[in-house]
């Protein structure tokens, strides 16, 4: 038995305006179609999360919305700092050992998280290098206790359906 992990950076925001936070930066329309296009082939691939976990950034929890969408139906979804653009991947690791290990086998956590932090999370996990576009997914599993990378899309390649 392995559960699954799903690394998805936020969709396309909107640029940061005068005294705005970086936090409150939400999708732009073309990032809503364009995430929720590459959540629906994500699940159109199999990828149905039972779990799901968010940074707090406006973007990230949006995100999240468009795989909840895709998957026609919710699923409970927590957030944590710790997924945050600076997260520390080590913290992470942590984390999500504990909710693995909580989860037990043949579940699909999807997280909702930001660059540079995933980019640093999978090498940390995997000690594989990828490159993490807006919307795209990385997928790692988890069985007895190791991280196992087993594949990236694109952001391309999930819209392009199944």
């Amino acid at each position: 038995m392995s559960a699954t992990l799903l690394l998805i950076r936020h969709g396309i925001a909107e640029d940061p305006g005068p005294a705005q936070r970086d936090a409150d930066r939400a999708l732009t329309p073309e990032g809503w179609s364009k995430t929720r296009a590459a959540m629906e082939g994500l699940v159109a691939r199999g990828y149905l999360p039972t779990r799901g976990a968010t940074s707090p950034y406006r973007r990230a929890v949006e995100t999240m919305t468009c795989l909840q969408e895709a998957a026609g139906r919710a699923f409970p979804v927590e957030t944590w700092e710790g997924l945050a653009p600076h997260g520390d991947p080590g913290a992470a690791d942590l984390w999500l050992r504990s909710l693995m290990t909580e989860l037990g086998g043949d579940n699909v956590l999807a997280l909702a998280s930001h660059q540079p932090f995933l980019g640093d999370l999978v090498f940390h996990l995997t000690g594989r290098t990828v490159e993490v576009k807006k919307a795209s997914c990385t997928v790692v599993r988890w069985r007895a206790g190791v991280w196992t990378f087993d594949r990236h899309f694109t952001p391309a390649e999930l819209r392009s359906g199944a």
